[in-house]
C-alpha cells in the first residue's frame, strides 16, 4: 500500500435533520462544528435514505446494496426490533471495511448505536478493531427498578410498564455527573484516542456512530441555555416523544420538547468538533478523507407530530447529509438525487481501491452537478411503505395497500409537504406509482421477506417482569 495512501473517517448521527444541519429549518441552532465542516466539503443537497430506519440504512452504508425492496428472510430471533430489513449482512455481500482490511487497512467501528453490535447482525465484520459505548435508549444494559416518582418527570402517567424503553434508559443513565458521562461524548472521545493509535501505521478507517440525538432527547441541561430555556424544570419533560401528537402536549410542553432536541444537536456538533479538532492538530487532516452522514431525520409537530414513522415518508425524516471533506478537494455542492448505498462505491473510489459492481454508484463525479443531472427518481422504502422521488414530486404509498391514504407532493410549491395532491394529479401520482411497480412488481405487491417475532420464551420472560413492576408500584 502506498505511503500516499489515503485515511477514512465516516461519522454517522442518527436522527439528525439536514434542514437543520444546513440552517434551513426555521429553527436556529448553533452548530459551528458542522458549519465548518460543511464549508471545507461537497455537500450533496438531494441525499436520500433508501431503506429505513437505522439498520437498513446502515446496511446499505456499509455494502453498497439496496435494503429495499425487501427480500432477505433471516433468523432473526432473539433480536429486537425485528422489522423488515432488520436482519444481518448477507454473507455474501462484502463490506466497506472487509474491503479495506484486505488493502491494508487498519479498520475501526466506535459507536453507542447498540443495533449495530447485536450478534444476529455481522455490522462488526471487517473491522479490526470495534467498540461499543454501552446503554443508550433500551440497550440491555443495566437491571434495576424505577418508582413512579421517578418516571413522573418524563411522562404524564407514571407506569413504569407503558414505557419500557424509557425506562431501561433511565436505568443505564443513573449516576451520570457531568456531559463527559454522555455516550455521545464518550463516542466522540474514543473515536480521537483511537485516530491517535491508528495514526502510528496508516493508512485507517473509522467508522464512528453516535445514536445521538436519537431519542431520548436528553442532552445536558446548561445545553438548553442558549435557547431562553432554564436548565432544569419543574415541569414534565417529553424526552422519549415518539408518537406524541399536538393533542398530547401543552404549547409550553411542544416548545420544551423541540428546545430540548435542538439543545441536543448542539451537544452533538460539541463533540463532532472535538474529533475534528483531533484531525486538525495532528495533521491527519491533509491526509484523510472525512465524511458526515446521517441515517434520516425526525418531525418536530411539522405535521402534528413529534418523532418518524415508516407512513410518514416526508422529507425532513428521510433526507441524508452527505458532507465529504476531501484534502484536495474545493467546497461546493450537488443537487444530484443520491442515496445512501452510494457512499460505498464512493469511498472505494475516492481511496483508489478497485471493488465488485455493486447497486450503488459513485457520486464523486457529479460533486458540482446541477439539477437533474444523474437519477430522475429515487425510492425509498420502510416497512409497508414506499416513497418515490423526484426534484419536484413525492409519493408516499403503502405498497400492500395502495388505495389507503396515498399522499402526493409537489415539492416547488409545497415543500413542507402539506397538500396532498393525489386526486388532482392523478396522472402525476399513476406515473410514480409505475415507477415504484417497475422495481417491486404490481401493486399490491407483496415482498419475499419474513418478519419472525422474538421466541415466546423471552418475550415471556419480559411480560412477567412487567406484571411484576406493576404490582410492585402499586398499579394492580
Amino acid at each position: 500500500m502506498s505511503s500516499q495512501a489515503l485515511n477514512l473517517v465516516v461519522v454517522c448521527l442518527d436522527t439528525f435533520r439536514y434542514d437543520l444541519a444546513t440552517h434551513q429549518a426555521p429553527w436556529p441552532v448553533a452548530l459551528p462544528n458542522i458549519d465548518r465542516l460543511r464549508q471545507q466539503s461537497t455537500v450533496f443537497t438531494n441525499a436520500f435514505g433508501e431503506g429505513l430506519p437505522t439498520i437498513p440504512m446502515r446496511r446499505a452504508y456499509f455494502t453498497g446494496e439496496r435494503s429495499f425492496p425487501w427480500r432477505f428472510s433471516f433468523d432473526t430471533k432473539g433480536s429486537w426490533p425485528t422489522g423488515r430489513g432488520w436482519h444481518k449482512i448477507p454473507p455474501e455481500q462484502p463490506t466497506l471495511a472487509e474491503v479495506l482490511l484486505a488493502r491494508g487497512y487498519q479498520t475501526g467501528l466506535i459507536a453507542d448505536t447498540y443495533h449495530l453490535f447485536k450478534p444476529t447482525g455481522n455490522f462488526t465484520r471487517g473491522f479490526l478493531a470495534y467498540e461499543a459505548v454501552r446503554g443508550y435508549e433500551s440497550d440491555n444494559f443495566r437491571p434495576g427498578k424505577l418508582s413512579p416518582k421517578e418516571m413522573a418527570r418524563y411522562v404524564a402517567d407514571p407506569d413504569p410498564s407503558r414505557y419500557p424503553v424509557l425506562t431501561q434508559y433511565l436505568l443505564n443513565t443513573r449516576g451520570r455527573r457531568s456531559e463527559s458521562d454522555w455516550s455521545t461524548a464518550q463516542v466522540f472521545s474514543k473515536a480521537s484516542d483511537w485516530v491517535l493509535a491508528a495514526s502510528h501505521s496508516e493508512p485507517f478507517f473509522l467508522w464512528v456512530d453516535s445514536f445521538a440525538p436519537h431519542e431520548p432527547w436528553d442532552p445536558p441541561r446548561p445545553y438548553l441555555r442558549p435557547f431562553g430555556m432554564d436548565a432544569e424544570t419543574e415541569e414534565m419533560e417529553a424526552i422519549y416523544p415518539v408518537g406524541y401528537t399536538d393533542r398530547d402536549l401543552s404549547a409550553q410542553a411542544i416548545e420544551r420538547t423541540r428546545v430540548l432536541y435542538l439543545a441536543y444537536l448542539s451537544f452533538v456538533d460539541r463533540w463532532l468538533g472535538h474529533l475534528l479538532d483531533t484531525l486538525d492538530r495532528t495533521g491527519l487532516a491533509r491526509e484523510t478523507v472525512v465524511m458526515l452522514v446521517n441515517d434520516h431525520g425526525t418531525e418536530l409537530m411539522d405535521h402534528g407530530q413529534f418523532s418518524k414513522a415508516p407512513h410518514r415518508l416526508y422529507t425532513h425524516n428521510t433526507q441524508m447529509i452527505w458532507m465529504i471533506r476531501h484534502p484536495d478537494g474545493q467546497a461546493t455542492s450537488s443537487a444530484a438525487l443520491v442515496q445512501s448505498h452510494d457512499l460505498y462505491p464512493t469511498a472505494l473510489s475516492l481511496l483508489g481501491v478497485d471493488h465488485a459492481p455493486v447497486a450503488g454508484e459513485d457520486v464523486w463525479p457529479l460533486r458540482q452537478a446541477e439539477p437533474g443531472t444523474g437519477r430522475d427518481h429515487v425510492i425509498i422504502g420502510w416497512g409497508s411503505h414506499a416513497s418515490v422521488r423526484t426534484l419536484q414530486w413525492n409519493y408516499i404509498v403503502n405498497f400492500e395497500n395502495p388505495d389507503k391514504d396515498p399522499e402526493l407532493f409537489d415539492l416547488h410549491r409545497d415543500p413542507g409537504e402539506s397538500q396532498n395532491l393525489v386526486e388532482k394529479r392523478p396522472e402525476v401520482a399513476q406515473d410514480m406509482r409505475a415507477r415504484l411497480e417497475a422495481i417491486i412488481g404490481p401493486l399490491p405487491a407483496t415482498l419475499a421477506d419474513t418478519v419472525k417475532p422474538s421466541d415466546a420464551p423471552v418475550r415471556d420472560y419480559f411480560q412477567s417482569k412487567i406484571d411484576q413492576t406493576k404490582r410492585d408500584a402499586g398499579f394492580v
